[in-house]
């Protein structure tokens, strides 16, 4: 069975077993290499939209009287007066039109699903990267979902906001319940503030990655944020259930309920929901939209059945909510239970002239080589209409996601998804594009064979025709790089391979987001385990860069002993050889590579600067071009000839950069020695120390003969 999701739906304590030792297991030394061998067509391919004669493509029907369209008329007419206190009078035609034909059902829910936390201290602290901000840090719990808008009208426009779930994975009676933090930045993503603190009742846990948001806003200056997520009950142990969230500002107050859809089942699980608004057209009277999938069990059968709401007036706290009770489509017995999460059902609202829903299903068990597209009107209490399939890369899809930008007539669509192609267990990022939502064009990201591409996700820019942006893990041994791609006209304008200065190792997909800096300004929200990042940017230049050290490789493995923190340094090429700009990564203990971003660096051609706490600094032989189109390449292992003056030691097969100085003066020499000699009297032992050069965790004679040698052969930085 596919690994794509092997993270997420499975109980809190084998979830973080799994993440730890993960962080320990080794991959082959075919990782060290950058091939890319993979027979996968990069350029843009037209994809053929077919209809099907499967049960996906029977949706239910809809038959309308003529005083139910003179209702919906009405509805229409009051919408487009602009005004937010017309949201009552629709919701009261709503109400008739559901007496006629009880298709439908609308009701206020309570608001009895989370409490208001008095707000305590913000963590904020700024990095330099791209643009690194850290939102928030927490020592103890982890960060179990994010979620991100940004506000688009009047005096607060390029306000971000960020929903972030956080829960301490425990499980059992003594549970603690998890709690739903929001932040805003004013200043573009340079630092965050804290807003509000929620916590769910008895022991309630948010399911992994699985927090969706819009935003809402009028004339009046307040913004509605609407957060969907779903959550499990009894510490990981009950129901499956799917919240809805209502959070005003600058004002303080909120709403919290479950969504209950009429046949509701406690058998039933509630999974995976997504938002949507029209609020890009509509300033007066938006709707907003939720979809989510049900799980209905049925013997040894699941059959995965997405269904959606619609809030008719959500300028209010408590809005009511107008169910539709039936699947979007006739569900199959599906041959296995989703395990993986795979089943996805994903909505946008795009304007072709008149005003539309688009649905797209990926990952249903036993029809994962497929996409499903369904289309409705917005405006109406209609259900979709099947609007035909797509094959158009391999047989293993998932996680697919779509995203429109929402103006007038704007009917520019993209959609991304992973795809472990044709199984042979390297995950790549893939995109959809179309102009009309009929036709549709794919073209892959990543398709490399070092990288595991997933979990992405892609979000359009309000009013901006054909602007989006994806984000998307890219794993590269154990550690994982986020992307970043962004398009203008739906062609790709910047991409940063790897925006990520730390580990970026989380059970969150990262989002994507816009800022108010220089226009289509780029914004990413990514989190590890206990931090969620903001990293703004829209390019770097990318430099795939192998290297070994003398103390920490194994020669007889091909590895490292342990993760490593480097250093990459672009000097200019003539004297007199100024450093330009910065690069930093982490060489996992499973691999001798990784990428290195540099945001600053013009384009031409520089030395590279290799630079760790104990090791010599060394300089690349020749000059590398660096531009942030195509990434470089440079292997330091290959050969001495690869560095300047050939200062390397040769290790089993590799080239190594030497180990030994502690004290980073550009000299292996006698006080190098000393200062290790002295943390082996003493037997120095712990993590990350300068004079433990095999990275063993103790300071001894092993640490000291590595040094010696170096000594004994003069061993100092050699420069152009």
């Amino acid at each position: 069975m596919n690994s794509l999701h092997s993270k997420r739906n499975k109980s809190a304590l084998k979830l973080f077993l799994l993440l730890v030792l993960s962080l320990s297991f080794l991959f082959s030394s075919s990782q060290n290499s950058f091939s890319q061998n993979k027979k996968i067509q990069k350029e843009k391919q037209p994809v053929s939209v077919i209809k099907d004669n499967s049960m996906f493509s029977n949706t239910p029907a809809n038959n309308l009287s003529q005083q139910e369209l003179d209702l919906n008329n009405q509805m229409n007419q009051l919408k487009l007066e602009n005004n937010s206190t017309n949201g009552k009078k629709i919701l009261e035609l709503q109400n008739k039109i559901e007496t006629l034909n009880g298709a439908m059902v609308s009701k206020e829910e309570s608001n009895q699903l989370m409490t208001l936390i008095p707000a305590g201290k913000n963590i904020s602290n700024e990095k330099d990267n791209v643009s690194l901000s850290q939102v928030v840090y927490s020592a103890t719990a982890y960060i179990t979902g994010i979620a991100t808008q940004v506000e688009q009208r009047g005096t607060g426009a390029g306000k971000i906001w960020v929903a972030i779930g956080l829960g301490n994975l425990d499980t059992g009676v003594a549970a603690t319940p998890d709690t739903l933090l929001l932040y805003y930045s004013n200043n573009n993503g340079a630092s965050y503030n804290f807003y509000a603190k929620f916590a769910f009742g008895g022991t309630n846990k948010f399911e992994f990655d699985n927090i969706d948001m819009e935003i809402i806003e009028n004339s009046t200056g307040t913004k509605y944020l609407h957060i969907v997520f779903e959550y499990i009950t009894n510490a990981y142990t009950g129901q499956r259930l799917v919240g809805y969230m209502v959070v005003t500002a600058p004002a303080l107050s909120y709403s919290a309920t479950t969504l209950a859809f009429p046949g509701y089942s406690v058998t039933s699980k509630y999974l995976h929901p997504r938002i949507t608004s029209d609020n890009a057209i509509y300033l007066g009277n938006s709707y907003v939209d939720i979809v989510l999938t049900q799980d209905s069990v049925a013997g040894l059968n699941h059959f995965y059945m997405p269904k959606f709401c619609r809030v008719l007036n959500p300028y209010t706290i408590a809005p009511a909510i107008t169910y539709f009770p039936k699947s979007i489509y006739t569900p199959v017995a599906a041959p296995y239970e989703d395990i993986y999460n795979l089943v996805q059902t994903d909505i946008a609202y795009y304007n072709n002239s008149n005003d539309s829903l688009i649905f797209l299903l990926s990952g249903y068990p036993g029809f994962t080589d497929k996409l499903y597209f369904y289309k409705a009107f917005a405006n109406s209490f209609v259900y979709p209409v099947f609007a035909g399939v797509v094959t158009p890369s391999g047989n293993n899809l998932a996680s697919a996601k779509i995203a429109a930008n929402g103006g007038s007539n704007q009917k520019k669509l993209m959609v991304t998804y992973t795809d472990d192609y044709l199984n042979s267990g390297d995950l790549d990022q893939w995109i959809l594009t179309s102009g009309d939502a009929t036709n549709w064009f794919s073209t892959v990201l990543d398709y490399t064979s070092n990288n595991k591409s997933k979990y992405g996700d892609v979000i359009g820019r309000r009013n901006a025709n054909g602007s989006f942006a994806v984000n998307f893990i890219n794993t590269y041994g154990h550690l994982d790089n986020i992307s970043s791609y962004n398009f203008t006209d739906l062609n790709l304008s910047s991409s940063i391979h790897s925006l990520n200065t730390n580990y970026a190792n989380s059970i969150c997909a990262p989002k994507p987001a816009f800022r108010y800096v220089n226009g289509d300004s780029c914004l990413s929200i990514w989190s590890s385990y206990f931090t969620v990042n903001s990293t703004g940017g829209c390019s770097a230049s990318n430099l795939y860069l192998i290297t070994a050290f003398e103390g920490y490789y194994n020669d007889v493995n091909d590895v490292h002993s342990i993760d490593l923190s480097v250093n990459v340094l672009l000097a200019d090429a003539l004297p007199p050889y100024s450093i330009v700009d910065t690069g930093y990564a982490v060489l996992g203990s499973d691999n001798l590579s990784n990428v290195f971003a540099f945001s600053t660096a013009p384009i031409g051609n520089y030395y590279l600067v290799v630079k760790h706490y104990n090791t010599l600094e060394t300089w690349s032989a020749t000059t590398v071009y660096i531009d942030q189109t195509t990434p470089a390449y440079y292997d330091f292992t290959s050969s001495d000839a690869q560095a300047y003056g050939n200062n390397m030691v040769l290790k089993g097969a590799r080239w190594c950069i030497y180990s030994g100085d502690v004290n980073q003066d550009g000299t292996i020499d006698a006080t190098d020695l000393s200062q290790i000699d002295n943390d082996v009297v003493i037997s120095v032992m712990g993590n990350l120390l300068i004079t433990d050069l095999n990275g063993d965790y103790i300071v001894d004679g092993s640490d000291l003969s590595i040094a010696d040698i170096n000594v004994l052969n003069s061993i100092t930085v050699v420069t152009p």
